[in-house]
């Protein structure tokens, strides 16, 4: 067999994957997941081990108080996979095993309760069966709209959702063993049901965007295995920093499971420290395996950042140091969010008024910015931003004052991404198709995957080269960018699931097992055109699981509040 002629090849080993990558068409294969150009486990551990979790620092709410801030109360939705299946539904904040009633599925539908607007796997966690998901967004659906750059000032107790989910398969099967394929599958299961663990309540409004630190903020990780107890989830320290003899005095330190920031309705980002959940649970007498939430608010942030006649409306990490936002004025500000912490937690600098000045501050689109991701949490030196003056452009955080537009829609660009492991950028075009655009020819650009709607989110994994999209038009595609690789071989793009509803207007109906077709093909499908969509089928937010040992799980969200987890893999 002749040897396939490379495309794109001009990095070194350990920034490519592996061939067998190229063969790969429906879905990310486990034993192939790899580090790629960045390996998170390799970056330096306990960065902001001068901040500390302490039980002054936070309030332990009712369950009458805390829901307060959760979604409005409603009425389940009706839900099926198939015209001939039973219907079922999912309480809010309770989940559902979609492998009860799907064979060759592995996962869970989770209830919000109000539209999903921010979606983050909590990184640096070991132990597959104990991974945390973000959730945040609006605390109603389709009835609740705030207006772009007008501050939110009435209804600002909300909250922020912690997930538990286990991402464990219990007798997966491998290779080896597909001849006994049908068998096995009726054994696979998934120990424990997803639960709602934490509600961080806040009094900043909605939530338009939010993103954990990459790395070096997650305390006891080595212990995640053993740890199901909690038994190691709260730390003594002696009552200074320094550890004088002549104090006897100790003082009780929750264990963090990371450093979150916040994009608010009222236009500010709050940086949260937030605590192990059984930490909280432990210190305050509450049953450890209780499947009830605990609610808990924190008396002030970590630091709060705002600007003057503006909103914070998106936020990226740029490492562990530097958070970058986009304005809704077409700005964009970099402050250097380490040294700030430390000079307030270290230097207990509080009242100097330049503290929370950015470091850098540009105008970079005539209008709001949908979008601002970093190239990479190891060196963040460029910053990829897209908004609604439909450009796309690499801004040098260096030189910020030179802006790098290598492409311009007449519409609206609601998402981009800039996956580390690859040379080259994703963005959705007007045309609703999500593309790829290689840096060393900026010039062409290749269709990966075609909705038939506005193209919210685009995500990109550390571990595996697959691209996932969710859209206005109720679907969740994936397609592999390794296939650009070769001439001969043209990119397919994959139906995870499509929302939709039935005749009676009121049941969900999830569709699955569509027919894949190469990207290409579609163009030429009456079906390609843009279509109208009823609001509550959109999906706005899609991620995929930052930690290796779950690095095929997605999560997926949108406005009726259903949240679906599944691992995408494929033996």
């Amino acid at each position: 067999m002749p040897k396939r002629k490379q495309v794109f090849n001009n990095r070194g080993d350990n920034e490519l994957f592996k061939d067998e990558w190229e063969d790969v068409v429906l879905a990310p294969k486990i034993g192939l997941l790899q580090h790629v150009g960045i390996n998170l486990g390799d970056m330096p551990k306990k960065v902001y081990d001068f901040i500390k979790i302490r039980p002054e620092d936070l309030e332990l709410f009712s369950e009458e108080n805390g829901r307060t801030y959760l979604p409005f109360p409603r009425d389940p939705t009706s839900i099926v996979f198939s015209d001939n299946d039973s219907s079922f539904q999912v309480p809010q904040y309770e989940s559902y095993p979609i492998h009860d009633k799907l064979n060759k599925k592995f996962g869970y539908i989770l209830n919000f309760g109000g539209s999903v607007w921010a979606l983050e796997w909590c990184p640096n966690i070991s132990s597959p069966g104990e991974q945390y998901l973000a959730i945040g967004g609006y605390k109603s659906s389709i009835d609740e709209h705030h207006p772009i750059g007008r501050k939110q000032k009435t209804d600002l107790n909300q909250a922020i959702q912690i997930w538990k989910i286990n991402c464990q398969i219990d007798n997966f099967v491998t290779e080896e063993e597909e001849e006994e394929e049908e068998e096995e599958e009726e054994n696979q299961t998934f120990v424990n049901k997803p639960k709602l663990d934490m509600v961080i309540c806040h009094e900043y409004g909605c939530i338009f965007d939010m993103q954990w630190c990459p790395y070096g903020t997650n305390d006891g990780d080595d212990d995640n295995n053993n740890n199901e107890n909690g038994e190691n989830d709260i730390d003594k320290v002696g009552e200074n920093d320094e550890g004088d003899e002549n104090s006897n005095k100790e003082e009780i330190v929750f264990q963090r499971l990371g450093i979150l920031a916040v994009s608010f309705g009222n236009g500010t980002i709050g940086i949260f420290s937030i605590p192990k959940p059984n930490s909280i649970r432990k210190y305050f007498g509450e049953p450890l395996d209780s499947t009830k939430p605990i609610f808990v608010k924190f008396k002030e942030p970590l630091i709060e950042l705002s600007l003057p006649q503006t909103m914070c409306w998106t936020v990226s990490w740029g490492g562990h140091y530097k958070i970058s936002t986009g304005c809704t004025n077409g700005d964009i500000a970099t402050w250097n969010i380490f040294d700030i912490l430390k000079r307030k937690y270290v230097n207990n600098v509080y009242d100097d008024p330049e503290v929370t000045y950015p470091i850098n501050y540009m105008r970079a689109h005539d209008s709001c910015i949908r979008q601002i991701v970093w190239n990479s949490p190891t060196n963040p030196s460029h910053t990829l931003s897209c908004g609604h003056d439909g450009r796309l452009q690499i801004i040098e955080d260096r030189d910020p004052m030179f802006k790098n537009m290598f492409q311009r829609i007449r519409d609206f660009m609601s998402t981009v991404c800039w996956p580390c492991h690859y040379g080259g950028i994703v963005y959705a075009d007007s045309d609703n198709t999500v593309r790829y655009i290689r840096m060393d020819d900026l010039r062409k650009t290749t269709g990966l995957i075609m909705h038939h709607a506005n193209v919210w989110r685009i995500a990109a994994s550390y571990y595996h080269p697959f691209v996932a999209s969710c859209s206005a038009d109720g679907s969740v595609k994936i397609a592999n960018i390794c296939r650009l690789r070769d001439r001969h071989q043209k990119p397919i793009q994959v139906t995870w699931y499509r929302i939709g509803f039935k005749e009676d207007e009121v049941t969900v109906r999830y569709y699955h097992n569509i027919k894949s077709k190469e990207t290409t093909g579609t163009y030429h499908n009456a079906e390609s055109f843009s279509h109208f969509y009823r609001p509550e089928v959109s999906i706005q937010r899609i991620s995929w699981n930052s930690n290796i040992c779950s690095g095929t799980w997605l999560a997926s969200g949108g406005t009726l509040g259903l949240v679906r987890v599944d691992s995408v893999h494929r033996k």
